[in-house]
């Protein structure tokens, strides 16, 4: 087992990386509620980068959070960063197409908010 984990996040909006924006100051404020929030928190992972298809998106989730690199495809980032772990925080309309990406491409540990799918075929 590593000492730390490679993880990626793909879709930088509000369930990626800036809904604790949002709850600061509630009751629930201290609590990582993004993707990136709770990743950073925890000692052994590192968020190594983020992906999604506004520029403007991923640049300020990985300014917020420290992430080193952010990619507009998720199959280049997958590809290249060779994540252990992927969290899905997209659409629901990808989340079947790029689970099964993320396994067919070695990721071991697949987070995806739900649902799985859109569809039946899928």
């Amino acid at each position: 087992m590593p000492d730390q984990y490679r993880v990626c996040i793909v879709g930088c909006g509000r369930m990626g990386g800036t809904i604790d924006e949002e709850v600061k100051g509630s009751k629930h404020g201290s609590l990582p509620y993004s993707h990136a929030a709770g990743y950073t928190s925890y000692p052994r992972t590192t968020v190594v980068a983020a992906a999604d298809v506004l520029e403007e998106k991923a640049q300020y989730v990985c300014s917020k959070w420290n992430i080193p690199k952010y990619y507009l495809d998720y199959r280049e980032m997958i590809e290249e960063e060779k994540p252990e772990i992927i969290s899905i925080a997209t659409r629901p309309g990808n989340h079947a197409e790029i689970t099964s990406f993320a396994a067919e491409h070695g990721v071991k540990g697949i987070y995806c908010d739900k649902p799985l799918c859109a569809s039946m075929e899928e």
